[in-house]
């Protein structure tokens, strides 16, 4: 991976983790804090469980140490979500503009095992895809339509925007 290609990641990440936030908060809360048996029991505990995964790997980056998991009384409603959302990209956006190639393929242990740091952005990324793809059944199973999140449709319609 080189350096665009984690702009790129990050780019798609954000792009259809805010397409997934507006049909989510078309629902009512009882519908985003049912358990429908996924991995995390709801909607809202699946969207927490992203927040919490990408500030933990980001904090590892930065700082060499994973942050504590939410309780889910740090993020106790769907706005508090999209508003952790917004720092949290904020801050990633920040330490993409501090990237390097040579960051990008130093290396970055985790406890025993050793890989780079693109390694691990492509991981954490790839997190959040999954995830974001049981927020979309959890949406089908709540009776809506969820919006399309390939990473196929980012690439095209940031393509067009661009070509415009």
């Amino acid at each position: 991976m080189n350096l665009e290609e984690a702009r790129t990641l990050f780019g798609y990440n954000w792009w259809a983790t805010r397409l997934l936030l507006e049909p989510a908060s078309q629902l009512a809360t009882q519908e985003l804090d049912r358990d429908v048996g996924a991995s995390f029991g709801s909607l809202l505990g699946t969207l927490r469980h992203l927040v919490w995964g990408e500030r933990a790997w980001l904090g590892f980056w930065e700082e060499g140490a994973f942050r504590p998991d939410l309780a889910p009384e740090e993020l106790p409603d769907l706005p508090s979500v999209v508003e952790a959302w917004a720092i949290l990209q904020r801050d990633e956006d920040a330490f993409l503009r501090g990237l390097t190639e040579e960051k990008l393929h130093a290396p970055c242990p985790v406890g025993e095992n050793d890989y780079v740091l693109a390694e691990l952005i492509q991981h954490a990324m790839n997190h959040s895809t999954h995830h974001r793809g049981q927020v979309v059944l959890m949406l089908r199973q709540l009776g809506r339509t969820p919006p399309d999140t390939g990473f196929r449709q980012y690439l095209t319609r940031t393509r067009r925007a661009r070509s415009v």
